[in-house]
């Protein structure tokens, strides 16, 4: 006979148990999805409270943000910051159409920014859900939490924005999708990754192999690997050029392989041991290697999953540019979720392989430890958010933006860096070095946290050049100088005075006595 301990249904122990068990996966959702929405709302306070305080840039955040500000205009408008007929022809990225509708209701570059937010954090999810059904719902935040700390993903949120974090949820999205083999949600996620930029269709195309030669599903992987490498090829060889009113793919960076596509990889075949060691020469290199797999306790080094981020890696380490070495930028944000899915397999490999003796150890203990050591990566050793402790204070913030709220929204202006993008949201915004003719001039040297080799003379002798031209003085605060083809009775302020005669420098100029 049954009792109230012995069946379930009487609401003895075993049913308890049994209501708090099916009670934990949701309860585990709604953590991820907490955690979600504090990753986002972190990552938008950071990246609205760097531009609020001048320390974006031209390039990226105002080259970006005047093309989608046009696109809110329902036109394809020069890109006056690049100087470029259309922004399509410099990267491919026609999903920035998305954004331009929100600039109906905020007309503010910051609509950029919160969007990078939010798809960096989105891509976290993908990394939760598979990592709950490979290893359970402690696993699954893990991860999802090593990946939202992971210092790559940090390093893009404190430098502008980028149209690749379209890329991140997609490229995530569709490694679940493949892991899964839910084909429909796997080609969503592959059209929306081949609208962000035009070498994401390399990583589409190692996703492709690895479904052919892993999972050998042979008509989808080479499917998707064949027209992924068709759409790289025409994108660089036929729509960017034409679209950019060139000849030629403007990005080519990797002089050390070739000329070219065609030249890189006749190399790369015939030298394959100098093109290895060029991947890990100079030293800058080795230090972003083992930072971005230390960052997962060098997990994903045992997961075949590792196949889908080395065009990422491919990609970085043989350019001859420097920048894309560093721990800096956005370059890690795109292998960032690839990371993260090669430890769950590799802990979901050692999960099954130990089940009877160490099953925790994959299931619990490794995905904590990569959160730990992602953590520690982050804040202990890269620190990507320590620049915050640079910026200009508020008071300083709200006195740059009163002279620039001085310039009317159909002028045409040409302005130091980090006034450019506060400026963008119009036809015609220059960026200083480039071009020194416009109906306004906007100047800060304080804005600059250091200067390029001459950068800070140039200024100076556009601005004298300026008055000397016949533009007046519209507004002069500080370091701040706004000029115009008027005629007025104000004069430059003493710490103008100062900076232009070369008595001091950038920000030194604001603590120097008149």
């Amino acid at each position: 006979m049954l009792t109230t301990e012995s069946n379930p249904k009487q609401g003895g122990p075993q049913a308890a148990g049994s209501a708090a068990h099916s009670r934990a996966p949701q309860v585990a959702r709604g953590a991820a999805a907490l955690v979600t929405a504090l990753a986002a709302a972190g990552y938008s306070a950071v990246s609205i409270y760097r531009h609020d305080h001048f320390a974006s840039n031209a390039l990226d955040l105002a080259v970006q943000d005047q093309t989608v500000w046009g696109y809110s205009h329902f036109a394809f408008i020069y890109n006056t910051v690049l100087g470029i007929p259309n922004l399509l022809g410099d990267h491919f990225h026609p999903i920035l159409m998305v954004l331009a509708p929100f600039m109906w209701i905020w007309n503010s570059a910051d609509v950029l920014l919160v969007a990078q937010a939010i798809l960096l954090s989105l891509a976290g999810i993908p990394i939760y859900l598979w990592g709950e059904h490979e290893l359970g719902p402690v696993g699954g935040l893990a991860f999802q939490g090593a990946y939202l700390c992971f210092w790559g993903v940090l390093a893009g949120v404190v430098y502008d924005f980028h149209h690749v974090a379209f890329a991140v949820p997609a490229i995530s999205t569709a490694l679940y999708a493949t892991l899964t083999r839910r084909n429909l949600l796997l080609l969503g996620a592959v059209v929306v990754a081949m609208l962000t930029r035009e070498d994401v269709a390399l990583t589409l195309v190692a996703l492709g192999f690895y479904i052919l030669v892993i999972q050998r599903r042979w008509v989808l992987g080479a499917a998707l690997a064949g027209v992924n490498a068709a759409w790289f090829a025409l994108l660089l060889g036929v729509i960017i050029p034409a679209l950019g009113g060139g000849l030629a793919y403007r990005h080519w960076t990797y002089d050390a392989l070739g000329s070219g596509p065609l030249s890189s990889a006749s190399f790369v075949l015939q030298h394959p041991f100098t093109s290895l060691k060029l991947l890990f020469t100079p030293a800058e290199k080795d230090r972003v290697w083992v930072g971005s797999f230390a960052a997962f306790i060098l997990l994903p080094l045992a997961s075949p999953l590792l196949i889908v981020a080395m065009p990422s890696f491919l990609e970085r380490f043989w350019s001859s540019s420097p920048n894309l070495w560093s721990f800096h930028f956005q370059y890690s944000m795109l292998p960032a979720p690839i990371l993260a899915f090669a430890a769950i397999d590799t802990s979901a490999r050692i999960k099954t392989l130990w089940k009877d003796r160490l099953s925790r150890l994959g299931s619990t203990v490794l995905p904590v430890s990569a959160l730990a050591a992602s953590a520690v990566l982050t804040f202990g050793l890269v620190r990507p958010l320590a620049e915050i402790s640079t910026y200009l204070p508020s008071s300083r913030a709200a006195e740059i933006q009163s002279c620039l709220d001085s310039i009317p929204a159909d002028a045409s202006v040409t302005a130091s860096n980090a006034l450019v993008p506060h400026l963008s949201h119009r036809q015609s915004i220059y960026v200083i070095s480039l071009h020194n003719a416009a109906e306004y001039i906007a100047v800060d040297p304080s804005t600059y946290s250091s200067f390029y080799p001459g950068e800070e003379d140039q200024l100076r002798s556009t601005v004298r050049g300026a008055l000397a031209a016949g533009y007046g003085v519209v507004c002069a605060k500080g370091t701040t100088l706004v000029l115009a083809r008027v005629v007025t009775n104000l004069q430059l302020s003493p710490e103008l005075q100062l900076w232009l005669v070369g008595e001091c420098s950038g920000r030194a100029c604001l603590s120097t006595p008149p």
